[in-house]
């Protein structure tokens, strides 16, 4: 669920008051029927579980609308760090709900939480290849358990050599962060301002 709490909150505050068909749209939108596994029904169920958990306000109107409480702010902010600073291998999803939003932080707790991803891939990577080298000494396993291993290996690296080649960007000046000059980035009639702001021009 916190993949899709994460984003109706986040989508609840870029627009709200919002109804839900409107949110729905803007959703869909982002194709998250394939990357976050979003189905159009369980975003109007997702609507009034976060209703009933007080983390959003109905907004009396026909149709109703929706806005986040100050609990809906909170858990809002604690998702998008933790979607930010810890990987979770078996569900990248969140991970790529935590980019949609990541601007509504300053640049500088972007980065920590970066770093702090970081160290964790670099931990997990580190005992992918420890498991690799006992599986091929102690012979507890079938043989092609070490390409499990291996490949879980290789997605670690991956990930940690996009941590890299995102905070360079960060430090280069891309994107528009919270506290950044013309900040926040918000959309205007439906069209959201160009991915990246005023990036500085490379040599």
């Amino acid at each position: 669920m916190s993949t899709t709490r994460l984003l109706l909150l986040g989508v609840v505050r870029v627009f709200q008051p919002v109804h839900g068909y409107l949110l729905r749209r803007e959703l869909l939108s982002w194709q998250v029927e394939d990357w976050a596994h979003v189905k159009p029904g369980s975003i109007y169920s997702g609507l009034r579980t976060l209703v009933s958990h007080g983390l959003l306000a109905e907004v009396p109107g026909d149709p109703v609308s929706y806005r986040l409480t100050p609990d809906g702010e909170n858990e809002f902010r604690r998702l998008l760090v933790r979607a930010l600073r810890e990987p979770d291998p078996g569900d990248p999803s969140r991970l790529l709900a935590g980019l949609c939003f990541m601007t509504v932080l300053s640049r500088t707790e972007v980065r920590e939480a970066l770093h702090a991803r970081s160290l964790v891939l670099e931990a997990a990577a580190s005992a992918s290849s420890a498991t690799v080298r006992s599986q091929r000494t102690t012979r507890l396993t079938p043989a092609t358990t070490v390409e499990l291993s291996l490949v879980i290996g290789h997605w670690l690296e991956g990930e940690r050599a996009w941590v890299r080649e995102f905070c360079s960007r960060l430090d280069g000046g891309e994107y528009r962060f919270a506290g950044d000059p013309g900040a926040p980035d918000l959309p205007v009639d439906g069209v959201w301002p160009p991915a990246v702001v005023d990036a500085p021009e490379r040599a």
